[in-house]
């Protein structure tokens, strides 16, 4: 049995706060498809908020900013995943309306 490839592309897009030159907060933000749904879905990657920006209302301006651009890209879904060690983090994500939907599996290459 043969297994087939396609390639399909992707569109990403850089969230970031510059503070006097240096990056202090950022995320990634992947648009992408497959070929159950005739509108894409998003996926947030590496959210970072600088420790001296943390508690500020930071993080929570970033991940609004990607639920309205994944909006106005008629995303049907928008998906993360984060670390079991980031309760904080969990709960910033639930405030914004994300559900706990599963776990993820990887593997570092």
């Amino acid at each position: 049995m043969k297994i087939g490839q396609k390639r399909i592309e992707a569109q990403g897009i850089r969230f970031f706060i510059n503070i006097d030159g240096k990056e202090m907060a950022r995320a990634f933000l992947y648009l992408l498809r497959n070929d159950q749904h005739k509108r894409p879905f998003g996926f947030v990657e590496d959210v970072f908020v600088g420790e001296e920006l943390r508690g500020q209302g930071v993080g929570t301006k970033i991940m609004e900013e990607i639920i309205k651009t994944v909006k106005e890209e008629n995303c049907y879904k928008l998906i993360l995943t984060s670390r079991y060690s980031k309760p904080k983090v969990h709960e910033l994500y639930q405030k914004l309306g994300f559900k706990d939907w599963g776990k993820e599996f990887r593997i570092n290459f």
